[in-house]
């Protein structure tokens, strides 16, 4: 990795944890709401997955596994 590469990474990466626990919660909570009701995650994309039972599914870029985490 060069420098400029391992600048950026340190900076995406700082603090990261402790903005998602300030935004969603806890790891744990967040993962028990997940799977109450994974498709209230997909929000607009819910209608593309009505029926994905036995599909490979792809992670979708940019959602920061947001997205894919309910279709596991």
């Amino acid at each position: 990795m060069n420098e400029q590469s391992a600048k950026n990474k340190i900076a995406w990466e700082y603090r990261a944890y402790e903005f998602w626990n300030t935004r969603y919660g806890h790891p744990q909570l967040k993962a028990k709401q997940i799977i109450q009701n994974p498709k209230e995650r997909l929000k607009n994309h819910q209608h593309y997955f009505e029926n994905i039972t036995g599909k490979k599914i792809a992670n979708l870029c940019g959602s920061n596994e947001r997205k894919a985490v309910p279709l596991f």
